[in-house]
């Protein structure tokens, strides 16, 4: 049951994302329902217990992303309901290949351009002025020329290896 709602989730999601660029809540609050009450029947106040860390997992480590602007709010809530149903060690492995895949959907992207050693050259510099001067401004400036795309176009394939390779049986 928690692997077919967690696929129904990732699903309608990307297909509303690709279509309107947006996660609605009802699928978010569905998942995160269905999570939580799945695993507050099956396995009690543990197991309920279990699926509210999870979901602070996801909700947590989404919102961190959230507040640089990374990421949008429908995100934020979408890993809040993966932990829910399929617990913190999925949500925290997932979100961190969702980061990875990401990176390579940038890049691959910025290559696509060709703008791959301006890029490299421009992160550098915005690196070392944040590292050796803590200025924020050249980043501040710099996000309307970044490379984006919907988070869910690395997420869906991210959970996907996820599931396969990275995380014990949900």
């Amino acid at each position: 049951m928690v692997v077919g709602g967690l696929v129904l989730l990732l699903v309608l999601s990307f297909y509303h994302d690709f279509k309107e660029s947006k996660i609605p809540n009802r699928y978010t609050l569905s998942g995160t329902v269905l999570g939580l009450a799945y695993h507050g029947w099956s396995g009690g106040w543990g197991g309920l217990a279990a699926a509210l860390i999870g979901f602070a997992a996801g909700f947590g480590l989404l919102l961190a992303l959230y507040a640089i602007r990374a990421v949008g709010a429908g995100d934020v809530k979408l890993f809040g309901a993966i932990g829910a149903l399929a617990g913190g060690s999925f949500v925290i492995n997932g979100a961190m290949n969702s980061i990875l895949f990401a990176a390579v959907i940038g890049a691959a992207i910025v290559a696509f351009r060709r703008e791959l050693g301006e890029r490299l050259r421009m992160t550098g510099a915005l690196l070392f002025q944040l590292l050796l001067f803590r200025d924020v401004k050249g980043m501040i400036a710099y996000r309307p020329k970044a490379a984006t795309f919907p988070f869910m176009y690395a997420v869906l394939p991210a959970m996907v290896f996820t599931s396969t390779y990275c995380s014990p049986a949900i």
